[in-house]
């Protein structure tokens, strides 16, 4: 590796540090947010009005804390509780999701309670906004609803309030979980997680009513837990056809841009869904087909988190509703009306779940946010939850899955490993060649490039395994990070959740609480034993640095959940048997020096004439220079 390589990794390691660095400072000393519902309820309907004549009258304002008035318990095919859905009177809106059965998934004590998405949040899931805009904050709906009892059932809940000169109704009800698709019947098991929400708007007034820069709130997230990561927090969204997220850290940039309290955006007529996620959970809003949508609100907002009690940065988000008015009450009709109509998920992000129901959500599935590898996290996914069907335990699953990988690229590690030990066996004539042009080193390097050629060996035969697990391995780590398969999800023993770092114990040392987690350092162990059992090719600068991995693995997995490591150590553990097999197999011959190739010329017989060319242009110049000064 040269110079710039060194230069290019370090300043690599460089920025990843400060990244770090930079988000942990942002989370400790960034000030609570302002709760949008501090604006008072009175100046609702006139922030939203556009001429004083059109100011409908002071809706009724929340006196009290806001009471659960009804629940919504969705169930899946085999009837077992899902999700349950708490309505407030206050704001008549969604004020948590309480996740049941599969979706919390935790054998730890202090996550083991219902998961409740949207659970800190100073406003519910469908609370109408008023007066969206950057400059300052909205105003909420702050009316006391009511439930319509005749309306209100176990699959649906109806809420009505007067807001002002309006009458608002809202119906909230579960999404069947069997749909028709192309003529047939099928169950869509996400939909145990989907609330369809229908809002009805009629103006009671004697003047008509312009409805500008209106919204619903489509619900806020955070972290669960201290012990999960609060940089996977986003608020997401799908416009023209391209998943975008941004992290509460961008309100406050590092370096360019000025510090916002909130970010209003129009003009979004091409605006599918918009939602927030967390490591493991999300909530979507999508309006439905004549609702429209063409502008979101975001800003940053504090939570309580429900294990420790902490306070955690999250992010809050808001759905545009496009303008509209509402034409006056006369003697002979009622007032003008708007309906507008979402579907709203809150729940976990399952990839196979969330691909089902692609159809309904388009793209929902990206909130996995597995980036540019989704090609191969998608397939490895799939892959752990067939082996998960099988054996029942997700841990085992990783195993197996990992064992199916190193199969298929079986073919690339034998013939790596011959490659390498033809490559070793060339160091005695490698190292004549250094000591016949000490001063030399292009012309060592075509001699090297001559020698490998003749005896039919490719340099990069030995390295291309290697570069194929760099990108499956981090396949499996965005896969690992976002599956809530795996949180809280057991083992062996000491491994209690994949999710977290296997700790068996903690000291103290220099004043540092030190975590003692014993799969990194099996895996760091068991990397060291194969690379002992890998001949040594290459020059003695590339051998430094595959000593050197070890270390580099062992830190990177050290703190990372357990899962990463038991996906490494079973690669190692499997390359190790791998090679036992292969120093049994007899191992082909180098070809004999001289013996040429016929027909088409090589890759290395090319770069050899490449080189030469221009050591030969080197020398011609060299002569030139010298003419030229005699």
């Amino acid at each position: 590796m040269d110079k710039t390589a060194w230069f290019v990794v370090t300043l690599c390691v460089g920025l990843l540090g400060l990244n770090f660095w930079y988000n942990s400072e942002q989370q400790a000393n960034t000030p609570p947010a302002q709760p949008a519902a501090q604006v008072a309820p009175a100046t609702t309907p006139a922030a939203a009005a556009t001429s004083p004549a059109a100011q409908p009258a002071a809706p009724v304002a929340a006196t009290r804390q806001p009471q659960i008035i009804a629940t919504l318990t969705s169930r899946d095919e085999a009837g077992a509780p899902v999700a349950r859905y708490n309505f407030q009177d206050v704001g008549g809106s969604v004020r948590s999701v309480d996740m049941l059965g599969k979706a919390i998934n935790s054998t730890r004590p202090e996550l083991s309670q219902d998961v409740s998405i949207n659970g800190s949040a100073a406003q519910g899931i469908g609370t109408l906004m008023f007066g969206l805009s950057n400059t300052q904050a909205p105003a909420y709906d702050q009316s006391v609803y009511q439930i319509v009892p005749e309306q209100t059932n176990d699959t649906q809940v109806t809420l009505v309030a007067r807001v002002g000169d309006l009458i608002v109704r809202k119906i909230y009800a579960l999404k069947p979980l069997k749909v028709n698709r192309d003529g047939e019947e099928t169950t869509v098991a996400g939909n145990a997680y989907v609330l369809k929400l229908k809002v009805d708007i009629q103006n009671t007034a004697d003047h008509s009513l312009a409805a500008n820069n209106w919204g619903i709130f489509a619900g806020g997230m955070s972290q669960i837990s201290k012990e999960e990561g609060n940089y996977y927090t986003y608020y997401v969204r799908l416009e023209d056809g391209d998943f975008e997220k941004e992290t509460p850290s961008s309100f406050r940039p590092l370096i360019f841009g000025s510090d916002k309290e909130r970010i209003y955006t129009t003009g979004c007529d091409n605006l599918t869904w918009g939602g927030t996620m967390n490591q493991y959970y999300s909530t979507v809003m999508q309006p439905t087909e004549g609702s429209g949508n063409n502008a979101f609100y975001a800003a940053p907002a504090k939570y309580t988190l429900p294990v420790s009690g902490e306070q955690a940065e999250g992010v809050e988000l808001g759905m545009g509703i496009p303008d509209f008015t509402l034409s006056p009450r006369t003697a002979d009709m009622q007032g003008g009306q708007k309906s507008l109509s979402y579907e709203i998920f809150t729940g976990p992000k399952l990839n196979l779940m969330l691909s089902d129901m692609t159809t309904d959500f388009r793209m929902i599935d990206r909130i996995m946010d597995y980036g540019w590898l989704y090609l191969i996290s998608y397939p490895m996914n799939w892959l752990i939850n067939v082996f998960h069907g099988w054996f029942g335990n997700w841990g085992w699953a990783i195993v197996a899955m990992t064992i199916v990988v190193r199969l298929l690229i079986w073919p690339l590690y034998l013939k790596s490993y011959r490659s390498m030990k033809a490559m070793s066996s060339l160091q005695p004539e490698m190292k004549k060649l250094k000591e016949k042009y000490p001063d030399d080193q292009q012309k060592v390097s075509m001699e090297m490039m001559k020698l490998y050629r003749d005896r039919g060996i490719s340099p990069m035969g030995g390295c291309l395994p290697m570069f194929l697990q760099i990108p499956i391995f981090f396949a499996f780590f965005y896969v690992l990070q976002t599956a809530a398969e795996f949180r809280g999800a057991p083992f062996l023993g000491w491994v209690t959740d994949l999710s977290q770092m296997d700790t068996v114990c903690t000291i103290s040392l220099l004043g540092w609480d030190l975590p003692i987690n014993i799969l990194p350092i099996v895996m760091a162990i068991s990397m060291i034993v194969q690379m002992h059992m890998t001949p040594q090719a290459g020059d003695p600068m590339q051998q430094r640095i595959m000593k050197f991995m070890p270390v580099v693995f062992f830190l990177f997995c050290y703190t990372y959940p357990s899962a990463l490591a038991l996906y490494w150590t079973t690669t190692n553990i499997i390359s190790i048997i791998q090679t036992i097999i292969i120093r049994r197999m007899p191992v082909p011959e180098p070809k004999a020096p001289g013996k040429k190739k016929s027909g088409k010329k090589g890759f290395l017989e090319r770069m050899v004439e490449a080189q030469q060319a221009a050591l030969a242009e080197q020398q011609r110049q060299a002569n030139m220079r010298n003419v030229t000064k005699k």
